[in-house]
């Protein structure tokens, strides 16, 4: 799969693209802010895309996600570390959102990618 990561911390990019090369997959992409990611979705039409719930810029991950779901229907997997936030909803994270928590664990992400397809 082509695949956009969408994140701000350099040690989980290296480990997420370490892992996803190991399973395969092509890491297309890489960027940090919601306004980027939006506009690499189009140019590049990943697959899959990996995106921070909390961003640094304007838009969060979670606004991100909700704009690039309703212009062109690609899965999307969350990141955080927060996971125990996701679960009370406190995010306002969509009701079928897949949740990868940080550090990231290969048999975790292969989980994850097994629910978004």
């Amino acid at each position: 799969m082509d695949i956009l990561i969408v994140e701000d911390d350099e040690r989980t990019i290296m480990d997420l693209k370490a892992i996803l090369r190991n399973l395969g997959h092509n890491v297309i992409g890489v960027t940090f802010s919601g306004e980027e990611a939006i506009q690499y979705t189009g140019d590049l039409n990943p697959d899959l895309i990996f995106i921070n719930i909390k961003l640094k810029g304007e838009k969060s991950g979670v606004e991100t996600a909700d704009k690039i779901s309703n212009l062109y229907k690609i899965p999307i997997i969350f990141l955080t570390v927060f996971i125990k936030n996701c679960l009370n909803k406190s995010l306002q994270l969509p009701e079928d959102a897949v949740v990868l928590s940080k550090p990231i664990k290969q048999e975790h992400l292969e989980y994850c990618i097994s629910r978004v397809f």
